[in-house]
């Protein structure tokens, strides 16, 4: 009748270590990505953490705003030897890739981020080169 018990605690055990072979580590594939991006945000951020022969020990993914990605790169590696790059992206599903050194930890954009500035300055030029033709002609 004691066998019966500790057989009960080999089977529960080994189901236990079934379940923990089945939950893996993995990089996001592009559906997960598409289900999780909110439409209401614009960009993408990636935090990776890397101990120091360079392998992962964290990944995080997900949308921000512009506020979140305006500190991005490389840190140093830590007192334990983590080194952690931060990167986002304009887009959907454009982070894929994991940043791992600091010409990867990069903010890339579709499209200009000041684009007011950029306008003001067209604007500042062609009125300029109007006066010019006008003074040029009289």
């Amino acid at each position: 009748m004691e066998t019966r018990p500790g057989l009960a605690w080999v089977l529960l055990l080994s189901l236990i270590a079934d379940c923990l072979k089945l939950i893996q580590p993995r990089d996001f594939t592009v559906k997960d990505i598409i289900y999780l991006h909110p439409s209401k945000t614009q960009y993408c951020y990636t935090r990776h953490k890397m101990n120091a022969k360079g392998n992962s020990s964290s990944v995080t993914k997900r949308c921000v705003s512009l506020k979140d990605c305006l500190s991005l790169g490389c840190t140093q590696p830590d007192h334990e030897g983590y080194k952690i790059c931060t990167s986002c992206c304009e887009g959907t599903i454009c982070n894929l890739p994991l940043p791992r050194n600091t010409s990867q930890a990069v903010f890339a954009t579709l499209s200009p981020i000041n684009q007011t500035t950029r306008q003001s300055l067209h604007s500042a030029v062609t009125l300029t080169c109007i006066s010019l033709l006008l003074l040029l002609v009289e």
